[in-house]
């Protein structure tokens, strides 16, 4: 007898994860598959949109794998219990509504305007610092998709289909760091160790546990992720991606789920991002993590294996997705784990450089 039926809507490697750790505390899984080559087999029974109705009735409650799904399908898990709350998932999926709440609750973000249509551009570039600017598309375009880098004479680099989009002041980035957060119906929250991100043309390749923070900085990070969660009655494990620029923490992007940032407490900590995501949206409270070692997680993309693997005292973790290969698509990851913080980074990015290129 399972302690609750959990519905995830997603059936790509963040919904395999979750469905994972849902069955080793004992819930039930059954899926949604809204558009994805479902990688989840054997984890759950798996549904279609056409069988929407039949999913909502084989679930307590329900998550997501991620936040761009459609509103009336959204609207009706929230009738059966939806964690992220319906309200989060929209305001976070959307650049400029999330943006928006940052400026709203003090949290500090690069300068930015919205802009809908091709002639609001060159006014918007005016208005911004710094001679370029970073327009993303509102929905959308992650992993260093649907971005551009633009200036007033490059403007038309945008396809006009691409609009509404945020235009961002262009910023001197020092390093990138990420926060994971729990919070559960009680409102409790817990946060996991901060990450240094390691970066290639947008995507991530890489995380560093401990990231080498300063404390202050960390204890801030800490208290922006709360802030956030707290404001809007947030409930599961959300990642925060931040910028450090002149000695301030500015936020990138927020995700209102589990993330790649967040891989690397698979194995690592006694309950990794994805058992925590799952309890809390179960209704068990938030779980302090525990972990005295160090941590790194190096993304697999394309089909290119290391040569060789760390040896002791390290231990190494890999997990593949079983998705099929395409250019740039993240197909697993490797998880280093040892006592010797500078031994675990270090073989770290031996084979970030060797996968991924200095």
């Amino acid at each position: 007898m399972t302690k609750g039926r959990l519905g995830i809507i997603g059936c790509g490697q963040l919904s395999q994860m979750l469905g994972e750790a849902a069955n080793r505390l004992g819930f039930s899984v059954s899926y949604l598959c809204v558009d994805e080559t479902p990688v989840v087999a054997g984890l759950g029974p798996i549904y279609y949109p056409e069988q929407l109705d039949e999913f909502l009735a084989a679930c307590d409650a329900i998550t997501v794998e991620r936040e761009s799904l459609p509103d009336d399908m959204l609207r009706k898990a929230a009738n059966v219990g939806l964690a992220p709350n319906y309200d989060a998932l929209v305001t976070l999926r959307e650049r400029d509504t999330q943006k928006a709440m940052l400026d709203e609750l003090n949290i500090p973000t690069s300068p930015w305007s919205l802009v809908t249509t091709p002639d609001q551009l060159e006014a918007a570039l005016d208005s911004l610092p710094g001679q370029y600017a970073r327009c993303k598309r509102t929905l959308g375009g992650y992993d260093g998709g649907g971005q551009w880098r633009v200036d007033q004479d490059t403007r038309d680099a945008i396809p006009v289909d691409a609009y509404p989009v945020i235009a961002e002041a262009e910023i001197a980035i020092d390093l990138e760091y990420a926060i994971i957060i729990g919070r559960d119906r009680q409102g409790q929250t817990s946060c996991y160790p901060m990450t240094e991100n390691a970066m290639r043309d947008g995507i991530l390749i890489g995380s560093y546990v401990p990231s080498g923070i300063d404390s202050s900085l960390a204890d801030l990070a800490g208290d922006y992720a709360k802030r956030l969660v707290n404001a809007m009655d947030y409930v599961g494990v959300l990642a925060i991606e931040f910028f450090l620029t002149g000695g301030e923490l500015i936020v990138n992007e927020i995700a209102p789920r589990v993330h790649n940032t967040g891989h690397w407490t698979i194995g690592a900590v006694g309950a990794d991002q994805f058992a925590q995501h799952v309890g809390c949206v179960m209704g068990e409270p938030v779980r302090e993590p525990l972990f005295t070692e160090a941590a790194s997680m190096v993304n697999l993309l394309n089909d290119v294996l290391p040569s060789h693997m760390p040896e002791g005292p390290i231990r190494t973790l890999i997990q593949t997705y079983g998705k099929g290969v395409r250019k740039g698509r993240k197909l697993g990851h490797i998880t280093l784990i040892g006592p010797d913080a500078q031994l675990v980074r270090a073989q770290a990015a031996t084979l970030i450089a060797e996968l991924h290129g200095d």
